[in-house]
């Protein structure tokens, strides 16, 4: 038998050989990286480079083009605004609920500059992303541009507001009509108490939404006789409190799926955007470890005998914002364990220049058992995306002032 001594001896051998292959297949992994990286030039108001002129060629060619972020950097949306000055897309699908995406694309089609100056004084942090100037700007820049916005989401914690002061607006039930502004006007009391306190934390201060009087609202509601789509609302709210009070990501995840499919015959055949968080937007399985929104368009594209496009965007340094106004802003540290998976390419990028790494050869190592990656985050990463482009220093993206 072995003696103690020698049991820690190979046990120490069998570490070092671990850590030898990993750094083996990082080396790997940095090499094939090394020798497939174009770069975006960012002068001023424009992209250019051999990295660029590879993303357009390829999003020209796509249907169905699908953007994954990390979300509140100035950067991203800018991206977003240069591909959609290159290409026209007959769709949008962005992180908001489809409700509050129709009362945003309504008020910056009608309103006049001084009243939705007015709007975004009262009702601007009920905007989720769109909060955001940068994200604002890319809205109604893709709205003026006559492409079709689709929000797909559950309604966000604060939103319930947003939706209820427009639903008090157009409701014919008397009752529903002052239930709704009751929701408003809690919500609107919730919110602001947890704004007034930046060390508050979402699970701390619990938003209006969360709580059992809404709930007795939402019931409330449901009973009453209500136009079809006040009805759908409604549910729409009872199913959002539902996901936020349980963390059901699985049932968010169904949600947009199934919300995307109920306009499949406004987005078939068409020209497609899809700008959502990183997560959501892989070939195949996410870093959540679900079958998303990406996996579905995938698929559908892959049912025509076509190819979806699969971006990923992510800063190595910087800061990004906050989802609430007044709260500080993020460190982006390429050491924290969001971007540790990415570690092989991020240890190439310098300079100031967007690094633009292609996938394809990567996954086909991957798919050849050339390469092996212990990191499945990693892995899912090379498989569920064309291209990931890293950004050197993304800077926070403030919210919208109005004047």
């Amino acid at each position: 038998m072995l003696s103690k001594k020698m049991k820690q001896i190979y046990v120490l051998i069998i570490a070092m050989c671990i850590i030898n292959m990993a750094n083996g297949q990082d080396s790997l992994i940095t090499n094939i990286a090394q020798n497939n990286v174009t770069t975006i030039i960012k002068e001023q108001n424009n992209l250019s480079g051999a990295g660029w002129a590879k993303i357009l060629a390829e999003a020209n060619k796509s249907n169905y083009v699908l953007v994954g972020e990390e979300h509140f950097t100035n950067e991203i949306p800018f991206f977003l605004s240069r591909l959609t000055s290159e290409i026209k897309f007959d769709n949008f699908f962005c992180e908001i609920d489809p409700y509050s995406a129709k009362i945003l694309e309504s008020k910056l089609k009608h309103l006049s500059p001084s009243e939705l100056n007015d709007y975004i004084k009262k009702y601007g942090n009920t905007f989720s992303f769109f909060a955001l100037n940068p994200e604002f700007q890319l809205l109604k820049k893709i709205i003026d541009s006559n492409t079709t916005v689709f929000g797909l989401d559950q309604i966000t914690s604060v939103a319930d507001r947003l939706v209820c002061e427009e639903l008090q607006q157009q409701t014919k039930n008397k009752e529903a009509k002052g239930i709704y502004k009751m929701i408003a006007d809690s919500s609107k009391k919730y919110f602001d108490n947890f704004l007034k306190d930046s060390s508050h934390s979402f699970a701390g201060t619990p938003f209006y939404m969360l709580t059992d009087d809404f709930e007795k609202k939402i019931t409330q509601l449901s009973s009453l006789q209500l136009s079809k789509e006040e009805t759908e609302i409604v549910q729409a709210l009872k199913l959002t409190a539902t996901i936020y009070k349980g963390q059901l990501h699985h049932l968010r995840i169904q949600l947009l799926k199934s919300e995307l499919m109920k306009v499949y015959s406004e987005w078939n055949n068409k020209k497609n955007l899809f700008k959502y968080g990183t997560n959501h937007v892989l070939k195949g399985e996410s870093l959540l470890t679900i079958y998303d929104i990406g996996n579905l368009v995938n698929n559908i594209a892959d049912s025509k005998f076509q190819n979806s496009l699969h971006i990923m965007l992510i800063g190595k340094s910087g800061s990004a914002g906050s989802p609430f106004k007044g709260f500080p802003d993020q460190k982006v540290d390429e050491n924290s364990n969001e971007l540790i998976a990415l570690k092989p390419f991020l240890n190439i990028v310098e300079g100031k220049d967007w690094y633009c790494f292609d996938m394809l050869p990567l996954r086909r190592a991957l798919e050849d058992q050339k390469l092996a990656v212990n990191n499945i985050e990693l892995s899912r990463i090379i498989k569920g995306f064309d291209f990931v482009i890293i950004i050197p220093t993304v800077s926070a993206a403030k919210f919208i002032e109005t004047e």
